[in-house]
């Protein structure tokens, strides 16, 4: 009996470890190979900047399904934050994830701090850079972990994985804002 349950373990183990590794290869592929998230959208850079740095649209737009607040109303202001709180597994909240307004450079730049609760450390910052482009506007959002080599060595995969997934969220954000702008549905989410 004991050989069993040691067997169906090592076949669980082995199967998430391979799920992972898939899961992680899908994400990275759909990003660019630098990690950055590309999307165009059929809007001026005016249009897209004053959707992604307004307080009152964040919550149309990012990390969808979530509850989504902003420190203000109206456009950002260097320091204010987006605060996202995300329902765990079995409806469970999770942290909070807040995003602390760090730049901003009008119809070009938007930079915002991922900070530890104290608000000492910077863990990670997202860059969302607008480039015309004809009649359209490429956004790219880079996501950038600010931790300290030796801590990011430590983190490891599940450093590796948290980067990952930060990015792709930046990604399923700008397909959102995208439709929203353009006026269709929202994409799938697989």
């Amino acid at each position: 009996m004991l050989k069993w349950l040691g067997g169906c373990l090592l076949i669980a183990i082995v199967l998430i470890g391979v799920g992972s590794w898939y899961a992680m290869r899908t994400i990275r592929e759909s990003l660019e190979p630098d990690g950055s998230a590309r999307v165009t959208i059929a809007a001026s850079p005016q249009r897209i900047y004053s959707s992604l740095s307004n307080g009152d649209s964040a919550d149309t737009w990012r990390a969808t399904g979530s509850t989504v607040t902003t420190s203000r109303n109206g456009p950002f202001a260097i320091g204010d934050s987006v605060r996202i709180e995300v329902k765990g597994s079995l409806g469970v909240a999770q942290r909070p994830i807040v995003w602390h307004v760090r730049e901003l450079k009008p119809d070009q730049v938007i930079a915002m701090d991922l900070m530890n609760e104290a608000r000492t450390q910077v863990i990670a910052t997202r860059r969302d850079s607008l480039v015309a482009n004809g009649d359209s506007t490429v956004v790219i959002s880079g996501i950038y972990p600010m931790l300290p080599d030796s801590v990011q060595t430590r983190a490891g995969v599940a450093g590796d994985m948290m980067m990952s997934m930060f990015r792709m969220q930046s990604k399923l954000e700008l397909q959102s804002l995208k439709a929203r702008i353009e006026g269709r549905a929202a994409p799938a989410r697989k």
